[in-house]
């Protein structure tokens, strides 16, 4: 599919109609997939000291009710399923989405420059009144005198993707099953606003530039796909770890982090 491409500024990219799906089976696989992740993650449980009632993670951490069931619903071992028809559906959207990547460059080459490898994206799920506030995609939160992050693989991204798996709609009488009201998705810096639309991607700067927010959903669940594009040398002492396909081409299709073999030409 050829994309119809609006430039929205400050390195904001609109790909609209980049891709087609059955969206009646992506809904499905989203909520089984997301749902499945979120309930290894969490449990009801009781805080020891205080009794209130609220989260226990794996780890045995006590989390406050509101701010659990605010969080999106992520499905990050999405490309760890074996399935065919799962396969052939997510290796179709990471198609189209290298090529709007070219097409991307072509606006700002240099970027290109900046692409050794790629995140493969995960699914994430915003039911009612979920939502994500302000914040870029390279940031680590941390704070001097702190002890610096485990985990520091944002500070590879460069440019993020979002794919767009359902509609918005304006008002609850338009909602039929398979679409969500509000949940915008903003960029404050920029004064930017996007209504999600199915089939739709949205390419932008991981960085403070374009930092950015999901505004709270009102009724119904907002799905998408989101990834990044990466540079730099994996450090393995911070959990960073990327598959070259053409050492190990099996593992690079389950795998999440992956060399990209065409660098950043036409694919």
């Amino acid at each position: 599919m050829t994309p119809e491409i609006t430039n929205l500024g400050g390195g904001v990219i609109l790909y609209e109609n980049a891709f087609e799906l059955d969206w009646a089976w992506m809904r499905s696989f989203c909520h089984e997939t997301t749902a499945a992740e979120r309930a290894t993650m969490y449990e009801p449980g009781v805080d020891s000291i205080t009794g209130e009632e609220g989260y226990i993670n794996k780890s045995g951490y006590f989390f406050e009710k509101d701010s659990v069931d605010e969080m999106p619903w992520r499905g990050s071992a999405t490309h760890q399923d074996t399935r065919s028809e799962v396969i052939e559906v997510l290796d179709s959207i990471e198609k189209a989405r290298d090529l709007c990547l070219w097409y991307y460059l072509h606006q700002f080459p240099l970027a290109g420059k900046c692409i050794w490898w790629k995140i493969k994206s995960h699914l994430v799920a915003y039911p009612p009144g979920v939502y994500l506030g302000m914040h870029s995609d390279i940031s680590t939160d941390y704070e001097y005198g702190r002890p610096e992050p485990v985990d520091q693989l944002a500070t590879r991204n460069v440019v993020s993707v979002v794919a767009y798996l359902n509609d918005c709609v304006d008002t609850e009488e338009e909602l039929d099953g398979t679409n969500f009201t509000d949940g915008h998705h903003n960029f404050a810096y920029l004064d930017i606003s996007y209504k999600p639309k199915k089939g739709d991607m949205l390419f932008f700067p991981s960085n403070y530039v374009a930092a950015h927010e999901v505004q709270p959903v009102g009724k119904g669940i907002r799905y998408t796909y989101l990834g990044w594009y990466c540079q730099g040398t994996p450090n393995p002492a911070v959990r960073e770890s990327v598959i070259d396909p053409q050492k190990d081409p099996e593992l690079a299709k389950t795998a999440t982090n992956v060399y990209m073999e065409n660098g950043y030409r036409l694919p």
